[in-house]
């Protein structure tokens, strides 16, 4: 094979390279988004299981972490009712925390690694469950 021959080939396998790298970035981006959607549906699932329930005595309501952030931890504290189905909204609090570990993974999604810091206690605020620091 001759220089000018060479030259072609590697040009040509060059670019099947250099496309097929772009193809991929695009497919992950889009994959990335429809990761991103999906946890944003859940945390909105879990949020809408306890949104109409009324507060009106603290001690019906709890707090659990949810989230998980790439240097370990939650991301942050969120409050459910005793009212509710417990076990479901609990389930979809592991879910969730799961889901977005794997999304940190598989993104390498980098953090500040601050620790959240725990709620003291739950006060009923204009029949709205609010936690206290």
């Amino acid at each position: 094979m001759n220089n000018y021959s060479l030259i072609i080939v590697t040009i040509f396998f060059s670019a099947i390279v250099t496309f097929q790298s772009c193809k991929d970035g695009n497919l992950n981006s889009s994959t990335k988004n429809a990761d991103e959607k999906e946890l944003k549906t859940l945390l909105n699932e879990i949020e809408s299981l306890t949104a109409e329930v009324s507060c009106n005595n603290p001690s019906n309501w709890r707090f659990v972490p949810i989230g998980s952030k790439p240097c370990g931890g939650a991301t942050h504290f969120v409050l459910y009712s005793l009212d509710i189905d417990t076990k479901l909204f609990l389930q979809k609090v592991s879910e969730y925390t799961e889901k977005q570990r794997a999304f940190n993974v598989k993104y390498q999604i980098l953090s500040d690694c601050s620790t959240i810091i725990p709620p003291k206690s739950i006060a009923c605020i204009a029949e709205k469950a609010t936690l206290v620091y």
